[in-house]
C-alpha cells in the first residue's frame, strides 16, 4: 500500500513540474513576443514624433513667412508620406506663396481626391488657377465657394478676384468722359492788339483801319469723349473707335457759336512694348448752327514703351478739307508728330514736336506750321491733381495778302495751368465725378497787325467719367 503512494506522489511531483514549466514556457514567450513588439515599434514611434516636430517647424515658417524654408521641409514630409492632406495642403500654401503654382495645384488637387467638399481647398486651387491663367476653370471654383455662404472676409476676396476675372475676359470695352462749364474770355471777339491797323488799298496806298475792341464774354461749352474697343480673347488685334463732340455758345457775341464732331475709326495692333494703329478720320464743323468746314482722312500711329519710365508716340495724318462757302480754302492737310512721354510715379512729363502742312487751293490760304507742346502733370492724395503747360506754334503762309502786300506769319504761344478734384468715385471704380478748374493766357504775335491778340481765360467744369 505504502510503495502505491509512493508512487502516486512522484507522478504527481513529475506532472506538477511539467506543467510550471509549460506556464513559465507561455509566459517567456509572451514577454518575447511583447519585447518583440517593442523592437519593432519604437522606431516608428521615434520617427512619428520626429515628423510630427518637423511639421510644427513647417507650420511656424509659413506663419513666418519665410516660404522656401516652409516649402523644403513639407516636401521631406511629403516624400515620407505623399497621402497625408494636411502635408499636401501646407505644401500647397508654400509653393503657391513661392509662386510655384503648377506644384501648388497639384498639391491641392491631391488633397480634393481625398475630400471633394474642402471648399478651403477649393479657394486656394482656383487662386492658382487664376494665377495660371486658366480663368474659367478659376471662376467655377470661385463660385462654387461662394456658393457655401463664406466668411465676409473671403467673399470679398473672392469676389475681387471674381471682378479682375471679368476685366481680363472682356471683349467690349467702352469709356468715357462728359464735361460742362463755363469760360470767362477777355477777348472773346480775338480783337487785335491795337485798334486801327493799316491796310493797302487797290492802288497801293496805305489806308488806316479801325477795328473792334475786345470784347468780354460768358462761353458755355459741353464736350462729350468716347471710346470703344472690341479686341477678342488671345487676338493682339483690335477693333478702335473714338470721337469727340464740343459745343461752345457765346452769351452776347454774335454769329460764333461753335459745334465740332470728329470720328476716329480703325485697327489696332498691340504687342508686350511695341503697338500700331491704322484709322479712318471724319469730321465737321458748325459755326452759328451753319456747315462750316467738314473733312475726310486717315492715319497710322505707333506707340513703343522704350522702359519702364520711357514711351515714344508717333503719329503721321491725312486730312481733306472741304469749306462750304470759301471753296477757295479747300486744301489738302498733312501732318507728323513725336510725342515722349516720361513717367515717374505721380509725375508724368509728355511732349510733342509736331509738322503740319496744308496745300489750299489758293496759295495765299496755304502754310507750314510748326508746333511744341510741353506738359508737366502731378497727381496727389484725395484725387487732386495739377497740371502746367506750354504750347508755341508758328505758321508761314505761302503767298501775298492782297491787303497787306506781305506774306502772313504768325507765332502764337499759350500758357495753361489747371486743377482738378475727384469729388465722388463709384464702388467699382468704373465712374467718377471731378471738379476742373484753369487759366489760359495766349498771345499772338504776327507780321500783320490784323492778327495779333492776347486773351485771358478762365475756366471752370464739372466731369463724369464712365
Amino acid at each position: 500500500m505504502m510503495a502505491k503512494v509512493n508512487k502516486a506522489y512522484k507522478t504527481l511531483k513529475v506532472c506538477s513540474s511539467q506543467l510550471l514549466k509549460d506556464v513559465l514556457g507561455v509566459v517567456n514567450g509572451a514577454h518575447l513576443l511583447m519585447l518583440l513588439c517593442c523592437l519593432l515599434i519604437l522606431p516608428g514611434l521615434s520617427h512619428a514624433d520626429a515628423g510630427e516636430a518637423n511639421l510644427q517647424q513647417a507650420r511656424q515658417y509659413l506663419q513666418k513667412q519665410e516660404f522656401p524654408q516652409a516649402y523644403d521641409t513639407l516636401y521631406e514630409l511629403f516624400k515620407a508620406d505623399p497621402g497625408n492632406p494636411e502635408i499636401n495642403f501646407l505644401l500647397g500654401r508654400a509653393a503657391f506663396e513661392n509662386k510655384d503654382y503648377e506644384v501648388a495645384l497639384m498639391a491641392f488637387e491631391r488633397v480634393l481626391v481625398i475630400d471633394p467638399k474642402a471648399d478651403r481647398v477649393k479657394l486656394e486651387l482656383a487662386r492658382c488657377l487664376y494665377n495660371l491663367g486658366s480663368l474659367e476653370a478659376a471662376r467655377q471654383y470661385f463660385e462654387e465657394v461662394l456658393a457655401t455662404d463664406p466668411p465676409q472676409n473671403v467673399r470679398e476676396n473672392i469676389q475681387r478676384y471674381l471682378k479682375a476675372i471679368k476685366a481680363k475676359t472682356r471683349e467690349h470695352f467702352f469709356s468715357g468722359r462728359l464735361s460742362v462749364g463755363v469760360d470767362f474770355n477777355d477777348n472773346a471777339n480775338v480783337a487785335p492788339t491795337s485798334a486801327e491797323i493799316d491796310i493797302i488799298t487797290v492802288f497801293g496806298y496805305v489806308l488806316p483801319v479801325r477795328v473792334d475792341r475786345p470784347v468780354k464774354d460768358q462761353i458755355y461749352t459741353s464736350t462729350l469723349n468716347f471710346n470703344y474697343l472690341y479686341k477678342p480673347l488671345d487676338s493682339a488685334l483690335a477693333w478702335k473707335v473714338s470721337g469727340i463732340n464740343y459745343n461752345a455758345v457765346y452769351r452776347d457775341v454774335q454769329n460764333l457759336d461753335v459745334n465740332l464732331f470728329d470720328l476716329k475709326a480703325g485697327l489696332g495692333l498691340q504687342g508686350k512694348r511695341i503697338g500700331w494703329e491704322c484709322y479712318a478720320l471724319a469730321g465737321k464743323l458748325d459755326v452759328d448752327y451753319r456747315r462750316y468746314q467738314q473733312s475726310l482722312g486717315g492715319g497710322i500711329g505707333l506707340n513703343t514703351a522704350v522702359n519702364d519710365v520711357i514711351q515714344l508716340n508717333m503719329n503721321a495724318k491725312y486730312k481733306k478739307k472741304d469749306y462750304i462757302d470759301a471753296s477757295e480754302r479747300d486744301a489738302d492737310n498733312f501732318s507728323i508728330a513725336l510725342a515722349p512721354v516720361l513717367s515717374s510715379g505721380p509725375n508724368r512729363i509728355s511732349a510733342s514736336l509736331g509738322w503740319e502742312l496744308e496745300h489750299a487751293d489758293e496759295d495765299i490760304n496755304s502754310y507750314n506750321r510748326e508746333n511744341a507742346i510741353i506738359t508737366y502733370e502731378r497727381q496727389f492724395s484725395y484725387g487732386l491733381a495739377c497740371g502746367l503747360a506750354y504750347w508755341y506754334q508758328r505758321t508761314d503762309y505761302d503767298d501775298e495778302s492782297a491787303l497787306f502786300d506781305k506774306k502772313r506769319s504768325d507765332d502764337v504761344q499759350y500758357f495753361i495751368t489747371s486743377l482738378s478734384k475727384g469729388v465722388w468715385h463709384a464702388k467699382d471704380g468704373n465712374m467718377a465725378l471731378i471738379v476742373n478748374a484753369g487759366y489760359t493766357y495766349v498771345r499772338a504775335d504776327s507780321n500783320i497787325e490784323l492778327y495779333e491778340f492776347t486773351q485771358n481765360i478762365v475756366s471752370s467744369s464739372l466731369s463724369f467719367a464712365f
